[in-house]
């Protein structure tokens, strides 16, 4: 395969992101585009376009542009395996950070349904009184809609599959209260 020199546009317009991203990849070093003497000119060339790929495969993975750094710099010193076992680290810590985002999600889920509940509550026997209030009230609406719901971040969630504590157990971190009648 004969080598390539591409300018940075060409190069943008073939992998599908602006020629301001390929600069800013530069600059953060995970790709590295040789200069042409006369000009000064980015080229890229083979090696580039696959370290194009690699950032672009990378962040489909859901790592961040510093992650994805580590990786080049891994890649850059030859080491056979070390990218693939910096991966692996990086995809653990992912799918944990991930899992902790989906026990998050559902806590709100459920207040949403709470919430959604009484909503439902507080129009069947007209809570609402917007239209009676005066000049120096405001609308009570969502505060009875709220009312006794716990809030997500205020839940009991899991750690390792358990509980980190029992309702009236209590919390270990001094910063939450236990949702009321139940334990998670």
């Amino acid at each position: 395969m004969s080598e390539t020199a591409l300018r940075i546009g060409e190069v943008a317009k073939l992998v599908g992101l602006p020629a301001k991203t390929l600069r800013y990849y530069e600059e953060l070093g995970l790709i590295s585009p040789s200069r042409q003497e006369n000009s000064g000119y980015r080229v890229f060339g083979w090696r580039e376009m696959e370290q194009i790929e690699f950032v672009k495969r990378a962040k489909l993975m859901g790592l961040s542009l510093e992650q994805i750094r580590t990786l080049v710099e891994a890649a850059e010193d030859g080491v056979r395996s070390g990218v693939l076992h910096r991966l692996e680290d990086m995809l653990d810590e992912k799918l944990s950070e991930t899992e902790r985002k989906l026990v998050e999600l559902r806590a709100f889920r459920e207040s949403l349904l709470e919430y959604r509940g009484l909503v439902a509550v507080a129009e069947e026997e007209s809570l609402c009184r917007c239209s009676e209030l005066g000049a120096t009230e405001f609308c009570g609406c969502v505060s009875a809609a709220t009312e006794g719901v716990t809030p997500p971040v205020m839940r009991v969630v899991e750690e390792n599959g358990l509980p980190k504590r029992s309702v009236g157990e209590p919390c270990r971190c001094g910063c939450c209260d236990p949702t009321p009648g139940r334990v998670s």
